[in-house]
């Protein structure tokens, strides 16, 4: 899983970090409120790490925060000092309170517990009559289904997280091939190409807008 620590106290981070790496899991930081929002626009987190001391406008409202900037809600797992209390995910999205003075490596495990009971509702994404389920790696457009290979499948799932936004090209070199893409933007613009071709099949429009020297944006009203 992919986790973003918003952690100022650099140690701290650090410590949590790599229990998360020497798991198999990799590990982002953040150290203030403003980074924290444009990594979570940039990349997919699976998972946040969050000082709940940090935020000024308070854990609840800042988790709505990011589930703006990260178009879904995203769990977020926030470190207390003192007392815990209840969290209200219907209106700021699935998080968790744990004490700070636990162990990374229990924290861990709580990570992954938190991951498991908010995984399947996060693995269902919606944008007009597109549907996909990402356990499952289906897509639906209404009722047809619609075949789709992996970097195809991974490309769209982007442009629905951002929906009605706009992916930039870099977002999408970054997740697909690592921040290391092919020198010529051919590959990319085939296989845009490709997912356009296979979304007008069952829906007879271009789903899926060029903006000129930014990206992709795709287009869900019916």
């Amino acid at each position: 899983m992919h986790v973003l620590i918003i952690e100022d106290d650099i140690p701290l981070a650090t410590q949590i970090g790599d229990t998360i790496e020497a798991a198999g899991d990799e590990p982002d930081y953040a150290d203030d409120e403003a980074l924290a929002l444009r990594l979570c626009e940039m990349n997919r987190y699976d998972i946040v790490v969050l000082d709940s001391e940090m935020p000024r406008c308070g854990v609840d409202a800042f988790c709505r925060r990011l589930t703006d900037a990260a178009g879904r809600r995203t769990p977020v797992l926030a470190l207390a000092a003192g007392s815990l209390r209840p969290c209200e995910p219907e209106e700021c999205g699935p998080h968790a309170f744990a004490l700070r003075s636990v162990e990374p490596r229990e924290l861990h495990e709580q990570l992954r517990a938190l991951m498991s009971e908010c995984g399947r509702g996060l693995a269902q994404l919606t944008a007009g009559e597109l549907h996909m389920d990402l356990e499952e790696r289906s897509v639906y457009c209404g009722q047809v289904p619609v075949e789709l290979a992996p970097i195809s499948f991974r490309i769209l799932e982007l442009l629905v997280r951002a929906c009605p936004g706009v992916v930039t090209r870099a977002q999408i070199e970054k997740q697909i091939w690592d921040g290391n893409p092919p020198e010529s933007d051919a590959a990319l613009r085939g296989h845009i190409h490709r997912l356009r071709q296979l979304l007008a099949r069952p829906t007879a429009r271009q789903m899926i807008r060029t903006v000129h020297g930014v990206g992709y944006q795709l287009d869900a009203a019916h």
